[in-house]
């Protein structure tokens, strides 16, 4: 029954993008091509700005990874670190569930200088950084979307119940990775008729991750908070560059319009992480908020392929630095003395 589904992956997958890429066809025909040409001229050479502005985004975001990393990794050089950063996000990026299974191949890249542990410890408390700040994020945009904009009690409640999900998520973080939370996994699993055997060659392991996750949050705090503030910058360059595109479109520029555009669609791309690449459905998400705020939809289409344009610009890097390195071209992070 598991290889049965284990096989049909990838058909899903294939049906998923080619449901998504016919849903974007179907969408701009339905808007219309003239509108979408003439509102992608206004952008014009503006786009390779949008991509190198969100340069300072990534580092954001990649400087709430170095402020966690002991300075035995740091020895491995930023820059460097940046490229295994940037390989992790692409394939956050094309493989679902989105922003989780890029994770295990920086530990990966990680392993050889720091160990898998070591490694697994910063890559984790990173992502809950990061979620901490999206959450914040989130808060701010929807209360400013909901006081500002009269939007649909279905859309209100939709965007309201993920935040409100997410910061329950993140709470809970904090209690399970502050007790062990590891070990009491394999415990029950042992429980449940999982044999000792499959189990006992990872106790060591998950131990180790424990112990350091345990001892971060109970002496490194401030570190954390230093890390969620870097990832809440990074998560700000999107807003940066939503409010670029509405003064360039010359839709309505305010402020509040670009945080509520960049919100709601943050919250709704949220529930549908399973899509690769949320193709299709991103764009769908993202023309129907600018309906929803009363902005022109062919406005929100060419925001839509923009975004996209920007998403993949920024993904090709990683694939590049992993190729190199399959190809023996370049290296994952050696080991580091001391």
């Amino acid at each position: 029954m598991t290889s049965g589904l284990q096989r049909l992956k990838p058909a899903l997958r294939s049906l998923l993008i080619l449901t998504g890429l016919v849903g974007i066809v179907w969408l701009c025909g339905k808007i219309g091509w003239p509108a979408i040409r003439a509102n992608i001229a206004v952008i014009g050479k503006w786009f390779f700005l949008l991509v190198v502005l969100y340069l300072f985004a990534q580092m954001a975001f990649m400087a709430g990874w170095w402020v966690l990393i002991g300075s035995r990794t740091r020895r491995i050089g930023y820059w460097r670190m940046f490229g295994v950063y940037l390989v992790g996000d692409s394939i956050n990026y094309f493989v679902p569930p989105a922003n989780l299974t890029g994770e295990p191949m920086k530990a990966h890249l990680l392993s050889g200088s720091v160990g898998f542990s070591r490694s697994v410890t910063s890559i984790m408390v990173h992502k809950h950084a990061e979620i901490v700040a999206q959450v914040v994020f989130l808060c701010f945009g929807l209360s400013i979307a909901t006081v500002q904009f009269a939007l649909p009690t279905g859309l209100r409640i939709a965007a309201l119940g993920l935040a409100g999900a997410m910061g329950v998520f993140v709470v809970a973080a904090f209690w399970i990775l502050k007790r062990r939370a590891f070990g009491a996994l394999l415990h029950g699993l042992v429980k449940i008729g999982i044999k000792s055997e499959h189990i006992d060659p990872q106790r060591h392991a998950t131990a180790l991750l424990d112990r350091w996750l345990a001892r971060f949050y109970k002496t490194r705090m401030p570190v954390f908070y230093w890390a969620t503030f870097w990832c809440l910058l990074g998560w700000c360059g999107g807003l940066l560059e939503t409010y670029l595109v509405l003064q360039w479109l010359s839709a309505d520029p305010s402020l509040w319009t670009a945080v509520a555009v960049e919100s709601l669609a943050m919250a709704l791309n949220s529930i549908i992480f399973f899509v690769p690449g949320r193709v299709g459905s991103a764009e769908t998400v993202r023309v129907a908020v600018f309906s929803v705020l009363g902005l022109p939809t062919a406005q929100g289409a060419v925001y839509s392929i923009i975004r996209r344009g920007r998403e993949i610009a920024w993904a090709i890097p990683g694939l590049l630095i992993l190729l190199a390195i399959k190809l023996g071209i370049g290296r994952a992070p050696g080991e580091v003395a001391g």
